[in-house]
This record gives C-alpha cells, structure tokens and sequence, in this order.
C-alpha cells in the first residue's frame, strides 16, 4: 500500500512539472503557444520544457512556429505600462524584450521599482515606529509597577532605594525613547511623502 502511494505521488510530481499532455502536444498550435509564453515573458529557452514534456509523447515542437508567436507575444508583454506593472510590484526586470521595446520597458520598469522600492521604506519605517512604540508602552508598564512596589506597606529601606535606582534609570530610558519617537515620526512622514510625490509623477 505505502509503494503504491510513493508511485501515485511520483505520478502527480512527474505530472505536474510537465508543460503539456499527450493531447495538448499531439493538437499543439506552436504559434499560439509561443505568442502565450511570450505574452508571459517568457525566455526562448522555456521552449525547452515543452520539448521535453511531449519528447515522451513522441511530438517534436516546431520551433520556428514558437518563436515567431512569442515574438507577437513578446509585444504585448514588452509594453511600458506592463513593465511599470512589474516594477511596482516588486519583480526583478526581465531581459527578454528586444529594441525599440526593451528602452522603453526598462525605463517604465525603474520608475515602478522605485515605488516598490519606497514602499518597502515606508513599510520599514512604520514597523520601526511600532516597535518603539511598543517599548514605550513596556517601559511605562514597568514604572508603573515599580511605582506601586515603592508605596507597599513594611517595605525596607535597601528596597526602596533599589527600586528608586531602578526608577531613575527607567524614566531615562522613558525620556530618550520618547525623544526618538518624534524622529521615527517624522521619518514616517518623510517616507509616506515621498511616496506620494512619486506616485503623481510616473503615471502609465
């Protein structure tokens, strides 16, 4: 029972890493399916996995037909706002389009990683705040209760000072992070502005 189930998983696998079925090699359109992957951004060399997925089917692809539907494909792919798109959204730029498109791509392509880019700084920053925030709030929660140890009945004067010691360094450590925290603020600000500002300028 354990064997067949190692062999159906090793189907499913082996299935799954396939590009293409039996039925999708034998009726292949390889124009289609080149302008599909190059509408995708995909490299030529990914003609390489349906090669090898219908190899076992005993179908070779017409690699002519493919490439010249990914060129067509390539064009829709290789346009400005799609390549502002991707940047946007954080994917590194692929080097797939040819001239004239590929300028134009990369330009549109940095000017979206740049909003990413201060995206992830504004992210950082107010997560940096928070947890300043979050410290602030553990330090008060701490004077707090060394404030209500110093007002019990039968305390010895050893504890007391203990505690008095222990308060001075925590209002300290209270004053500088408070001062900090205006600064984490205004970085926040700072950030959430330049974002912004960015996003009125690219526009596509």
């Amino acid at each position: 029972m354990i064997r067949y189930l190692a062999f159906v998983a090793l189907g499913l696998i082996l299935t799954g890493c396939a590009t293409m079925d039996r039925e999708e090699c034998r009726l292949a359109d390889w124009r289609s399916i080149g302008y599909e992957d190059g509408a995708k951004g995909r490299p030529l060399s990914y003609l390489g996995n349906h090669r090898k997925a219908c190899a076992e089917h005993g179908v070779t692809p017409d690699m002519e037909r493919y490439e010249e539907g990914r060129l067509a494909g390539l064009k829709e792919y290789c346009t400005p706002r799609n390549g502002f798109k991707l940047g946007r959204s954080g994917h590194k730029l692929n080097p797939v389009c040819r001239a004239p498109l590929a300028e134009a791509f990369s330009e549109a392509w940095s000017k979206g990683a740049e909003i990413y880019a201060a995206k992830m700084q504004l992210q950082k920053s107010k997560q940096k705040l928070d947890r300043h925030r979050d410290l602030i709030e553990t330090l008060q929660q701490q004077i707090e209760e060394k404030e209500a140890d110093l007002v019990k009945d039968g305390i010895s004067s050893k504890r007391r000072k203990y505690l008095l010691d222990e308060l001075k360094v925590l209002g300290n450590e209270l004053e500088e992070a408070e001062t900090d925290l205006y600064e984490l603020q205004d970085r926040v600000d700072e950030d959430r502005d330049y974002l912004e500002r960015i996003e009125r300028r690219y526009r596509y």
